[in-house]
Parts: structure tokens; sequence; C-alpha cells
């Protein structure tokens, strides 16, 4: 749990801490270990809820947690998710940690950085404004889960589209549509252009 705290805020701007209280963020940080607890790969994990007293911590803020695989665009993602839900974001916790899970998904410890073998994993942790609303916090956590299956699809399918472009630019040199030479050629240059790491499929 030492290790992990550690690392859970290791990246965030010391004056962000400043304006919590110790047993606030070490709740914070055990809320979220106790929430990855159990996840299977390929298998986003998303919770939005209002801590109190009684969870051991408290927060004037509504705190979305979430635990994935690691990948691209899931920051900007989530963050565009919540303020088309007209929310203000006041603070992101973002660590992204090598953890062991036993076969069955249990989380079991943090791993060192260079260990190989280990899954890496994002956890993210927003406040957002503060919502009373169960259902309000329930579709909120639906669209959220929405987005990160929308990302881990297109995280999945990039290099199949890549591939496709390829094929497509292939097929141009060896059987030319009927088109003149220097629109076909200037659409295939464009096409190569955009596989030589200019577009983000």
């Amino acid at each position: 749990i030492t290790k992990f705290v550690e690392r859970y805020f290791s990246q965030v701007d010391p004056e962000d801490l400043d304006e919590r209280s110790p047993p606030d963020l070490y709740g914070a940080a055990l809320s979220h270990w106790n929430f990855a607890r159990k996840r299977e790969p390929g298998q986003a994990r998303v919770r939005v809820f209002n801590p109190t007293i009684a969870d051991g911590w408290q927060s004037t803020h509504t705190i979305i947690e979430i635990v994935n695989d690691d990948m691209p665009f899931l920051v900007d993602s989530v963050t565009m998710e919540v303020n088309r839900q007209g929310l203000a974001l006041h603070l992101i916790i973002h660590p992204i940690l090598s953890v062991e899970r036993s076969p069955d998904g249990t989380l079991t410890g943090v791993a060192g950085e260079n260990a190989t073998e280990a899954r890496r994993e994002s956890f993210i942790h927003v406040e957002v404004d503060h919502m009373v609303e169960a259902e309000r916090r329930e579709a909120l956590a639906a669209s959220v889960a929405r987005v990160l299956t929308d990302v881990r699809l297109a995280v999945a399918d990039w290099k199949g589209m890549k591939a496709q472009l390829a094929k497509v630019v292939e097929e141009i040199g060896g059987r030319s549509p009927p088109i003149p030479a220097d629109e076909l050629s200037e659409g295939k240059a464009f096409l190569e252009w955009l596989g030589n790491e200019h577009y983000t499929f």
C-alpha cells in the first residue's frame, strides 16, 4: 500500500496536495486501491460517488475512479466527456502503474517500473462538481464507461486501419482508377503522407 500511495501521488502538483488533508489524501488512494482489487484485462472499471466520513475520507467534489489497461487518449477522452456533461474539473490524478495480479484478476501488489511481466494499468481519479442526485452520478459513470469502450476499440483498430491504407496505396499503383494522372498522383501522395505518421488513426 505504501508503494502504491507514493506512486499514486508522485506526479501531482504539490499545491493540489496542500489543499487537502493527509487523511483525505490517504483515503482517496486507499479507495482507488480497493476499487482496483478485482479487474479482468480488457475491462475498464468505473465508478462515480460522493465520499463521506463513513468511507474514511471526504471531499466537497464528486469523484470518478477509473482502472483500465494503459492506452493512449484515456485522460483526454474522459476530460471531454466530463466537459460535455457541463461539469467543471477540479483535480485529475493519473498514475500509470505496473501491477501484479493473480490469475483471477485480484490485485496483489505494485511491481517495479522495469518489471517486464507486470501489467501496466491506468488509474484515473477525477474530481468534478458535486452531484447530489444518484441518477446523475450513475448516468455519468455509464457515459464515461461508454467513452472508454470507444477508446479501446479505436486503439485496437488503428493498426488494421493503417494496414488497409497501405493496401489501398498499393492497389492504386497496380490498378489505377480512371482519373487524370495528376489527380491520381496527388491523391496517392496524400495517402502516403497520412500513413507516414502524419495522422492519428
